[in-house]
């Protein structure tokens, strides 16, 4: 029976090959409240992951420095009000369309959001707070946006 079982649906095209293919794809992001857990990842597979108590301290920092920096964090910590998403590129623009990052703000502040940023096909990473704003590039549909919006 056992046998049965390794032949049989686990082992070609099942359910459990489709979890490693999907698993092979998947970012998977740890939660760490002890700093000292932080040296074990350095030496495992994991990259990435986020510090609780790091992340507030750097949070009561920020406040600490700049009181208006608490309206800020209300708003994108409350139940209701605002998030950050990633829009896809065809909400702003069309294909190939030739515009500055300051028209795509404008474009964005029509459906009464706020673009903060965006990540090329191509890049690894997204440019938060672009320095050359009034620069017209070439966008691609394949693009995405880094925006502040109403939650839904």
């Amino acid at each position: 029976m056992v046998n049965q079982v390794r032949r049989g649906t686990f082992s070609q095209g099942s359910w459990i090959g489709e979890m490693q293919q999907a698993s092979d794809k998947s970012v998977i992001i740890s939660e760490i409240l002890d700093p000292r857990t932080k040296n074990l990842l350095s030496m495992s597979k994991i990259s990435d992951y986020v510090l609780s108590n790091e992340l507030v301290s750097m949070a009561l920092a920020m406040v600490a420095e700049d009181q208006q920096i608490n309206d800020v964090l209300e708003e994108l910590f409350a139940d209701e009000g605002n998030e950050l998403q990633i829009r896809q590129a065809d909400l702003y623009l069309s294909e190939g369309e030739e515009l500055s990052f300051y028209e795509v703000l404008l474009r964005a502040r029509q459906r009464r959001e706020i673009v903060i940023g965006y990540r090329a096909a191509n890049a690894e990473k997204a440019v938060i707070n672009p320095p050359a704003k009034s620069e017209r590039r070439r966008w691609s549909l394949k693009d995405v946006f880094v925006v502040i919006a109403e939650k839904e």
